[in-house]
């Protein structure tokens, strides 16, 4: 967890940051508790007094008639990596300011406790949100290798009997995008419904959260149950991008439950849609497949075919032109009306875009080409986060 982290856990909601705002990112690992440590006097029992990346609480006792020993105090924390200081107003109700102006200078975060908050509560959060956190990276972690690695059937059942939870004989995945950039509620808002799985699981991945149930009916509507959830939880489905999976044996087949909700989510947001079956992908699926299996065939493929419209960087109406003929199946009507301009600008164009890149075909087989090269080259552009501002993906 990082100290911004912390100071959203309830046991913190009333603290204050007097120094050192610029570096609420530094990671806490541990919690520890000054006393009398750099007080004068005491000799050091041991090499490393505090951890390094530990938020270091105190009451600053050992401060009270020697308030100039804070600096130095400060300047020694910052020596061993210490992460912050949050100390307890009963002695200085407000530090120094040459204190506070060097824990600035170092960008060293010191926090002020709120009010009477206890040393062994504010241990305890920490210690359980950060359990909490190594569980959510092991989860994040196995959703990118059940996704992007050939995975085995004895790893998923490793992975299985590593959750110590029982799971039923069917798994049925979703993959959930917020369509706004602030995502961090509705991402907390789903964590939640964790507990209430107790045959599934929940988890981020690349800032999407991926949900996923198993039953005993092959025919069970998780869509609509995830809808029930959604409403319970006042998740707002309007504002989310939603891919589905078909339903698989948990113990086979979980990685391609959550691979496809993953790529039909994927699909979802490239052709505008809130909700994507995969089962319903039809011909994108080989080309879904055609990524996975040779990622850099398929880059060669989309840069060979479309080259011609991608090298023109003055002229990017023809490529978006094409993304848009092909989003819309093909309708020049509704592509003319994305691109606010008359059905015969796009026949005209469509023309020009032939000439340059498949001249020779006819018709269908030059939409079927188009089609199969816009697809691949915005999987790509969206699966690896590459900045896409094309005005017909857009709309």
């Amino acid at each position: 967890m990082m100290v911004r982290d912390f100071l959203q856990l309830p046991v913190a909601k009333d603290f204050s940051v007097v120094a050192g705002r610029n570096a609420l990112r530094n990671v806490i690992q541990t919690v520890e508790i000054l006393d009398f440590e750099f007080a004068a006097g005491i000799q050091q029992v041991r090499d490393t007094i505090f951890n390094p990346h530990s938020l270091v609480l105190s009451s600053l006792l050992f401060a009270n008639q020697n308030p100039g020993c804070l600096i130095d105090t400060v300047r020694k924390l910052i020596d061993l990596k210490v992460s912050a200081l949050a100390y307890k107003p009963v002695v200085f109700k407000d530090l120094p300011d040459d204190v506070l102006a060097f824990a600035n200078e170092q960008n060293f975060p010191i926090l002020r406790f709120g009010g009477d908050e206890f040393f062994e509560d504010i241990i305890l959060e920490v210690v359980n949100h950060i359990k909490k956190s190594d569980h959510a990276l092991f989860l994040e972690n196995m959703m990118r290798c059940l996704i992007e690695e050939e995975v085995a059937a004895d790893q998923i059942q490793t992975f299985l009997q590593q959750l110590n939870k029982s799971f039923d004989d069917y798994a049925f995945a979703a993959n959930i995008h917020m369509k706004q950039t602030d995502s961090d509620e509705w991402m907390s808002a789903f964590s939640r419904l964790d507990s209430f799985l107790k045959s599934g699981i929940v988890s981020t991945y690349k800032q999407s959260v991926l949900v996923i149930f198993t039953d005993r009916n092959k025919q069970l509507q998780f869509e609509n149950i995830l809808k029930e959830w959604m409403g319970l939880y006042a998740i707002p489905s309007d504002a989310l991008t939603i891919g589905y999976s078909q339903a698989h044996l948990t113990q086979t087949g979980l990685h391609l439950a959550v691979k496809e909700a993953y790529y039909a989510r994927i699909i979802a947001e490239i052709e505008s849609r809130p909700v994507c079956h995969y089962k319903q992908l039809a011909s994108v699926r080989l080309l879904i497949e055609l990524y996975r299996k040779d990622g850099q065939f398929a880059d060669n493929y989309v840069k060979t075919y479309l080259g011609a419209l991608l090298e023109k960087e003055s002229d990017r109406d023809l490529l978006n032109t094409a993304i848009t003929f092909v989003i819309k199946k093909g309708n020049v009507k509704e592509v003319a009306s994305v691109h606010h301009c008359h059905p015969n600008t796009i026949r005209y164009r469509l023309a020009k875009i032939r000439q340059l890149i498949d001249p020779v075909s006819n018709d269908l087989v030059f939409y079927e080409n188009l089609s199969s090269a816009v697809t691949l080259y915005l999987l790509l552009q969206t699966i690896e986060e590459k900045t896409v501002t094309l005005e017909s993906v857009q709309k």
